[in-house]
């Protein structure tokens, strides 16, 4: 159970908040590279509490300014793009990538006013089929070279949901990994079944409640702090300690990443915090192809807004990231973690919380939090389970020889109790 002051901290990304403070030293990824196009080459964006434009200008570049022109004050999303940047459709101003101003029509020749004028800008760039933005000071880090983000010959595709709730739910849930045998296999099982029609819904209950319809039961779950984050793992029942599932298990990538995945499908769910009471979903899912085939050329990373809600409002939960996201969601926009009670499954909440807090003090101290890169990679592993790596033959792939190791963090689970489906 958190203070209301310790809650205050951990959810408040506005500028100047410690958690902003300590968000504005990562890059964030912001849309998909394809969404700005010449169709639509601006977007109106928000981004830890400020509201910006996103733009593409005429020779490719990537600028993120304030909205509002400099001279009366016109929304710079209407603008029009040129080669130097944007220009104002109002009276003609013009912005480059850095918000300088470099063009005013109106002005006497030879005049020197623009050289006075710039908008706040943001350091943008574009890998992986993402456009991403960072917020922070100078020194700007690198932009890490995730392997998701840089293998050649797979496949990639981007999906973005903005809810109406705060970025800490979201990855409350990564470092909870019992919830997937009641949310995703039991409520997940419920909801499918009350879509069927009244007369098939008895004789779908029935053949869940004969295969199990929570899944197999977690018999332990264990966190390791690494040099990127948190590695979560997690024992199932019929499983041995030499399991991918609890020897390699997969990362939590500080502080708002997670990555996620089976045989040959990878992925990235990225928690974007809007503001305090909203956040950007984006997942990249990537498929590594069979021996022989050939993945799909891709110019570009293909992108969709799949819908959050049904067209009854009620929170879309006929997927398992839409089960996920009902459960961030029905928490209301910013959760009271002053009246929680939080048992022995929560051991990685509590770490992750615990890390959030040592990582705000050492920026408040001035120095480089928890996975800010200043030294560029040529491609950075990431664990994932017993999943396909292009390049290896064996399942795991540089990961798949790791030896068995005690957690860092464990917690074990009480005896399954058996209870019926309903």
């Amino acid at each position: 159970m958190l203070t209301a002051e310790q809650n205050e901290r951990l959810t408040r990304v506005g500028p100047g908040t410690p958690m902003g403070e300590l968000m504005r030293r990562y890059w964030h990824p912001l849309a998909p590279s394809a969404e700005l196009s010449e169709e639509h080459p601006t977007k109106e964006v928000r981004l830890l509490g400020e509201d910006l434009v996103l733009f593409r200008s005429a020779a490719g570049k990537i600028g993120l300014i304030e909205p509002s022109c400099a001279h009366r004050k016109a929304n710079l999303s209407y603008g029009i793009p040129e080669p130097e940047g944007i220009r104002c459709p109002y009276h003609g101003w013009l912005y480059d990538t850095d918000g300088q101003c470099v063009d005013q029509p109106s002005e006497p020749e030879g005049s020197r006013f623009k050289d006075k004028v710039k908008l706040k800008a943001y350091k943008t760039e574009e890998l992986g089929g993402i456009i991403w933005a960072y917020m922070g000071p100078d020194p700007v880090p690198v932009l890490p070279r995730w392997d998701l983000l840089v293998w050649d010959g797979v496949e990639r595709e981007i999906k973005m949901m903005e809810l109406p709730c705060n970025w800490l739910q979201c990855m409350d849930n990564s470092l909870d990994p019992v919830h997937f045998e009641w949310l995703h296999n039991y409520f997940g099982s419920y909801v499918l079944g009350m879509e069927k029609p009244p007369e098939e819904r008895a004789e779908w209950k029935a053949r869940m409640q004969s295969e199990g319809a929570r899944g197999r039961h977690e018999l332990k779950v264990g966190f390791d702090r690494f040099e990127y984050g948190v590695i979560k793992r997690r024992l199932m029942e019929g499983d041995t300690e030499e399991s991918p599932w609890w020897r390699i298990g997969h990362p939590v990538l500080f502080p708002n990443i997670l990555r996620v995945g089976q045989d040959r499908r990878h992925g990235f769910q990225m928690r974007i915090p809007v503001d305090d009471t909203h956040t950007l979903h984006m997942t990249m899912s990537v498929l590594i192809p069979k021996p022989g085939e050939q993945a799909v050329a891709q110019d570009e990373v293909p992108f969709s807004y799949p819908a959050v809600y049904k067209d009854n409002g009620r929170v879309r939960a006929d997927w398992v990231l839409g089960q996920d996201q009902t459960a961030w969601i029905i928490q209301g926009p910013i959760c009271d973690r002053t009246t929680e009670r939080l048992g022995v499954t929560d051991v990685g909440i509590i770490l992750f919380r615990k890390i959030l807090e040592e990582q705000m003090q050492i920026v408040a101290d001035g120095g480089d939090p928890l996975n800010v890169h200043r030294q560029e990679k040529d491609i950075i592993y990431l664990p994932q389970e017993e999943s396909i790596y292009p390049g290896f033959d064996e399942p795991g792939g540089p990961f798949a020889g790791q030896e068995n190791r005690p957690p860092m963090v464990e917690a074990i689970l009480a005896d399954k109790v058996d209870v019926s489906f309903r």
